[in-house]
């Protein structure tokens, strides 16, 4: 948490699958939302939607390094101030100083300490034009998301002039359907599910996914093996339904999805499915 005893959303990103799930639980324990994400192309996809306040990067991963990463989200608008700081397990100078030129604002060494997450945490001043830049909505309790279910949006739709719907119906419908696909054909539901727009992007972010068994798979003996299962599963299960998915948009938006992008942390239970659409969607 900040020193004004806020909460923050905190974007972890370390190819190390134990050190970074590690980390997470401890900023989590600390009193804020984490997601954790283990290569930079899955973070500038997880970015868009999550909306930290702070980003933890590694400098070594072997896809896309910390300092490229870190140039990646300084070229971005709603990046360009947000605190980023380097995690690594390298102290010398010259590390330091590439990671200062690419725009991170601090760095702190592996195995990190507890006193230096507290002095990160509590130096985040949130910024109002980030949170707000892209609406998503929080529900205090589970269910209170807005529904909409896809008889009820067809009906709407035939019976306006426009044929279109509303933001907020076209999210509700795609959140809903979602829900349905959960119960229907995996057998479980998740906490929340919201469905938001951002241009010709569509994000879909389901909260407390995990079921007992995942959990306890993440937390085997060997639980990177676990989490990389949880992860492979969940790809290949929307994989199948994909056909299903991109048919709700469809139906509801009028535009067709063109490709998918999925990434769930087995620390939080938080899964983002995004969807890029073939043009933005026109609203009523």
């Amino acid at each position: 948490m900040t020193k004004t005893g806020k909460s923050i959303r905190v974007l972890i990103v370390d190819d190390n699958r134990d050190g970074a799930d590690a980390l997470g639980m401890l900023v989590e324990a600390l009193g804020n939302q984490v997601h954790v994400t283990y290569s930079g192309t899955q973070a500038l996809a997880v970015a868009a939607v999550f909306r930290a306040d702070l980003l933890l990067v590694d400098l070594v991963m072997p896809d896309m390094d910390g300092c490229r990463l870190a140039r990646r989200f300084r070229e971005l608008p709603d990046f360009a101030h947000t605190k980023l700081v380097a995690v690594t397990g390298h102290k010398d100078p010259q590390h330091a100083a590439l990671a200062m030129k690419a725009g991170f604002d601090s760095l702190i060494v592996k195995p990190v300490a507890l006193a230096a997450i507290k002095e990160v945490l509590a130096g985040v001043v949130v910024s109002d034009r980030i949170r707000t830049s892209v609406p998503v909505p929080q529900p205090d309790k589970p269910g209170d998301e807005k529904r909409l279910s896809i008889d009820e949006a067809r009906r709407i739709r035939a019976e306006r002039k426009s044929k279109t719907l509303t933001r907020a119906e076209c999210e509700a419908a795609i959140g809903q359907g979602v829900r349905r696909f959960q119960q229907e054909y995996m057998g479980w539901t998740s906490e929340k599910i919201h469905a938001h727009f951002i241009k010709d992007l569509l994000i879909v972010r389901a909260h407390g996914t995990l079921t007992q068994a995942e959990r306890q798979l993440g937390s085997a003996s060997v639980p990177a093996k676990g989490r990389d299962l949880i992860k492979e599963v969940r790809t290949q299960l929307l994989e199948l339904a994909r056909p299903m998915l991109e048919s709700l948009i469809y139906e509801v938006t009028g535009v067709k999805a063109v490709s998918m992008h999925h990434d769930i942390s087995t620390v939080t239970g938080e899964e983002v499915v995004l969807f890029s659409l073939a043009a933005e969607p026109r609203f009523e």
